[in-house]
C-alpha cells in the first residue's frame, strides 16, 4: 500500500504536542482517587455450605429455624472483623430473627479462615424451599467503626429437605 500523505522535515508541531497534553491530563485526574480503597486489602470471601432446618428444640442452640454453615476466608494481610449481619432476602413467608454462631463480631486473622453459622430463627421450622440472603458488614475494627467497605451479599437456597442441622 502506498502512503499518499505529505511529509515535512519540520518534525512535530507545538500544536500537536499541546493537543496530546490536553487529552492526557484528564486521565491523570480520574485515576488519582482510586488507590484510597485499595490500601485496605481484599474483601473476605464467604462460602456457604448446604442449608438445613432445625426442628423444635432438638438442635440447640439453633431452635426452630434454619442454619447456613459457611467459611469466611481472609486473603488480606490484615485482621478483619464481621461486625453485622442483616437478613435481606427471604422468600419463605416466615419472619426470622438472627442468631449467628459464634456471636458477633467474628475475627478472621490475616490469611486465615473461620467456620461459622448464619442462623435464622423463627416460630416455625416448616419443611420449605426458599432463598435466604444476608448482607454482611465487615472492616478492620471489632467495634464496627471502620465503615469504608461495601457489605458482602451471601444468598443461599434452603432446600425442601428433612431436618439435618443436628448431624
Amino acid at each position: 500500500m502506498v502512503d499518499n500523505a505529505a511529509t515535512t522535515s519540520e518534525g512535530i508541531s507545538r500544536r500537536t504536542v499541546t493537543k496530546a497534553m490536553a487529552w492526557a491530563l484528564p486521565a491523570i485526574a480520574i485515576a488519582a482517587p482510586v488507590p484510597a480503597f485499595a490500601a485496605s486489602g481484599d474483601a473476605p470471601t464467604i462460602t456457604p455450605g448446604a442449608a438445613c432446618k432445625a426442628p423444635g428444640n432438638s438442635c440447640a442452640p439453633i431452635v426452630k429455624g434454619y442454619s447456613v454453615p459457611a467459611t469466611v476466608h481472609n486473603s488480606s494481610d490484615e485482621t478483619i472483623y464481621i461486625t453485622a449481619i442483616v437478613i435481606n432476602v427471604n422468600t419463605s413467608g416466615i419472619d426470622f430473627g438472627l442468631n449467628p454462631i459464634p456471636a458477633l463480631p467474628w475475627e478472621v486473622p490475616a490469611g486465615g479462615s473461620l467456620n461459622v453459622n448464619f442462623n435464622a430463627t423463627s416460630q416455625n421450622s416448616a419443611n420449605l424451599d426458599f432463598e435466604l440472603g444476608f448482607s454482611v458488614t465487615w472492616g478492620h475494627e471489632a467495634d464496627g467503626s471502620d465503615t469504608e467497605h461495601d457489605p458482602i451479599q451471601v444468598t443461599v437456597t434452603v432446600p425442601a429437605t428433612p431436618p439435618d442441622c443436628c448431624k
